[in-house]
């Protein structure tokens, strides 16, 4: 454990977080100068991505800001319970980044578009019957569209990750995606009707 976890709270830490919780932007700022360090740190040991660390870091400052008002001193130091704030946040960007890679695999591995396997994502949306108009006009796509669409709104993937995944430039995956929504079109456009109405 953390020996600093162990102290009790900083003056100058507690002071400087409640004056977060009262909406203190310099208070703010002192706060991310005297804690940014040391987290980052802890943050980059476990994404090891620079890049992915200042994002994550900045994810949690975001966090503390809106959270400031709900720290209870009880249960630990404000550096400790920063510390928790930014672990939490590193690790749920591991578990997103490792998500997104088992599905650029599994695309991977299914090779021919023909035999991309619906994602249960789609095989949610049977929950309604406007849900089975959907289905039949994704089954109209052609596989390329339809596994293109698939990646990007119901596995959340990037423009970037689709075309890694596929094999495919950047500019065909857009493409692919904008003619299968076009195609698409018709068939939303009569279900937001029928809900509507």
């Amino acid at each position: 454990m953390n020996p600093r976890c162990m102290e009790s709270p900083a003056p100058d830490d507690l002071s400087l977080l409640l004056a977060v919780a009262r909406r203190d932007e310099a208070a703010f700022a002192a706060l991310y100068d005297r804690m940014a360090r040391p987290l980052f740190a802890l943050v980059l040991r476990i994404v090891r991505s620079r890049a992915e660390a200042e994002e994550v870091l900045q994810e949690a400052f975001w966090q503390v800001w809106e959270r400031a008002p709900d720290y209870r001193a009880e249960l630990g130091s404000p550096f400790c319970w920063i510390v928790t704030i930014a672990r939490r946040k590193a690790i749920d960007r591991l578990r997103a980044n490792a998500r997104h890679l088992q599905r650029i695999a599994e695309v991977q591995r299914a090779g021919d578009a023909d035999e991309f396997a619906s994602p249960l994502a789609v095989e949610s949306l049977s929950a309604g019957e406007r849900s089975a108009e959907v289905r039949a006009s994704l089954a109209k796509l052609g596989a390329a569209e339809r596994c293109a669409i698939a990646l990007a709104f119901f596995d959340g993937l990037t423009h970037g990750e689709i075309a890694a995944a596929l094999g495919a430039p950047v500019g065909t995956v857009k493409a692919r995606i904008r003619r299968g929504l076009l195609k698409l079109k018709p068939a939303l456009t009569r279900m937001q009707a029928t809900q509507n109405s």
